[in-house]
């Protein structure tokens, strides 16, 4: 059955996600700035990717939601967050699920004191897109794969996998769900941002900080509940990475934009029982390189 679908945020993620929900058959409303908003009302959603093809669709969009939804997906950068969630009114999204594709923790509870009636699924996802222009997004990696607790493998889950996504279902908490995908994210993030270069010769570069910085995310996700996180294992995933991917940080840091350090460092920073050093010295070492 088509249901009621709001995306705040047509960047990568969230027109990708747009374009296959309604390729799918659901009655999606894309939620973007003026500018945006305009660019897909005039000329639709496109996404063209590898793996799914070309979906061209005609979808509303607008600045602010206009009536209520069944499912809020919340795709919009750490950084942008607060001032989007002051375009969408409690009302419009009581009794419907909440499902939030931000990068970190701490968006979580933020989320359910804004939405107090509504239920906010925490989701994760991994994919490597760019949006070219307003409504138009490239998929440029054979993955996207998104992740939710079992608790909730139904629900937005199955709506995904409905719409040809993979969706994992395997974290047993919220905790080490998102913090499974931090583990791998902020080390990538770092690394990449640091040295300016993407994974491949960021980690012949510098072996020593990548190891480095996944023991104290490790640590710090373990300090925070997570289970079943072992750094052996998130190195030898970072390890098998494509040589030439770069993370969402780097691609920012190189077009000027605000980085998302606090969303993906921070909860390392205060979660670590030794305070992370080694994770602090390489976020304000790319801070102060971002301000020059």
């Amino acid at each position: 059955m088509a249901q009621r679908i709001a995306v705040l945020g047509a960047g990568a993620v969230g027109g990708m996600l747009g374009a296959l929900l309604a390729a799918a058959g659901h009655l999606v409303t894309m939620l973007a700035s003026d500018r945006t908003s305009t660019a897909i009302n005039v000329d639709g959603l496109t996404l063209r990717s590898a793996r799914f093809g070309r979906t061209a669709v005609r979808v509303p969009a607008r600045p602010w939601p206009a009536a209520p939804v069944d499912v809020l997906f919340v795709a919009v950068k750490a950084p942008d967050l607060l001032a989007a969630l002051g375009r969408v009114p409690a009302a419009l999204v009581e009794g419907a699920a909440v499902v939030p594709l931000l990068n970190g923790v701490d968006h979580v509870p933020l989320l359910r004191a804004v939405f107090p009636r509504a239920e906010v699924v925490p989701m994760t996802v991994a994919v490597e897109a760019t949006r070219v222009a307003p409504g138009v997004v490239e998929h440029l990696s054979p993955f996207a794969d998104y992740a939710v607790t079992a608790a909730h493998a139904g629900g937005p889950g199955a709506l995904l996998r409905g719409a040809g996504l993979d969706v994992d279902t395997s974290a047993p908490d919220e905790a080490t769900l998102l913090w499974r995908k931090l583990c791998f994210l902020a080390p990538f993030a770092l690394l990449t941002t640091r040295t300016t270069e993407p994974i491949g010769p960021a980690r012949e570069a510098r072996p020593d900080l990548l190891a480095d910085l996944v023991d104290e995310a490790v640590a710090a996700a373990t300090a925070s509940g997570a289970t079943g996180l072992d750094g052996a294992a998130v190195r030898a995933r970072l390890s098998g990475m494509p040589a030439t991917m770069r993370s969402s940080m780097l691609k920012d840091a190189e077009a000027g934009a605000v980085l998302e350090l606090d969303a993906i460092a921070g909860p390392i920073l205060r979660a670590a029982p030794d305070g992370a050093p080694v994770t602090r010295r390489t976020v304000a070492e790319i801070a102060a390189a971002s301000t020059r």
